[in-house]
């Protein structure tokens, strides 16, 4: 029986990164083509993206992501989640993306996959440097016109926002003129809770706000969402996540009426 010792498996790890590391655009390049033709499978894209987030092609990479942005010529999520795989390098080319004023039209989901990087790296020493310095990106963009741009951003804080942003977030989650923004605001304020904010910070600065949006929001789904981080912050039980997809009316409006009474509490 044939057996492999720890160094022969790290042997073979490291001979199969340095042939990714080797990739040429070219190769990857004729790779793609075929993808875009329609011969390969989900599995062929999905190892594609792989191989090019392990390979050096940064500019390459970054360059089929605005091809997608720009609706051209077939959006391939894979792409998009396979860049941290560029660790520290990525996230520094990203951040030199930003400051290129040609790209301007891009700032936006750059922004947002700064963040979406970072969340690979919570355990990272350049971590927290990279999320100060990613912080006042997402400010500065935070009330883009694009609905569905301002969306990334108010969820993208809530991976990498501080104590600081609560107020900015309960804004939005009262006053966004989109309903997904608003949703997705409060659920920001919840996502904060498992990225460094405490509960108690978020709890003390965001009840009244919550007691607010709560009241007012006629969107079912919205309301579900509100309700939803408000009971995974106060440690609550008054809906579900199944009753929230099917935005059952019933359920919600019952669970509205719970929450008010609980959060409104002295």
């Amino acid at each position: 029986m044939n057996s492999r010792t720890n160094d022969d498996i790290l042997a073979a790890l490291e001979k199969e990164r340095l042939e990714k590391e080797a990739l040429t655009e070219d190769e990857m390049t004729a790779r793609y083509n075929t993808l875009l033709a329609g011969n390969s499978s989900k599995i062929d894209m999905l190892n594609y993206a792989t191989d090019l987030g392990r390979s050096k092609l940064l500019d390459y990479h970054f360059s089929l992501l605005c091809q997608q942005w720009d609706n051209l010529p077939i959006e391939y999520r894979a792409l998009y989640n396979s860049f941290y795989r560029h660790d520290l390098d990525g996230i520094d080319f990203l951040f030199e993306k930003i400051a290129d004023s040609s790209l301007e039209k891009y700032h936006c989901r750059i922004t947002h996959l700064i963040a979406s990087c970072l969340t690979k790296f919570t355990h990272r020493d350049f971590y927290p440097d990279r999320c100060k310095k990613l912080n006042p990106y997402l400010i500065q963009f935070i009330d883009i016109k694009d609905n569905e741009q301002r969306r990334d951003i108010i969820i993208a804080l809530g991976w990498v926002g501080t104590a600081s942003d609560i107020e900015l977030l309960c804004h939005h989650m009262k006053n966004d003129g989109d309903s997904l923004c608003r949703a997705w605001s409060a659920s920001s304020l919840m996502q904060l809770s498992f990225h460094g904010v405490t509960i108690t910070n978020i709890v003390s600065r965001s009840r009244v706000d919550f007691i607010s949006a709560i009241d007012t929001e006629t969107d079912l789904f919205a309301l579900g969402c509100m309700i939803e981080s408000a009971q995974i912050l106060w440690k609550k039980k008054w809906v579900s996540a199944t009753n929230v997809e099917k935005r059952d009316a019933e359920k919600i409006l019952k669970a509205q009426a719970s929450a008010i009474r609980f959060l409104s509490k002295p």
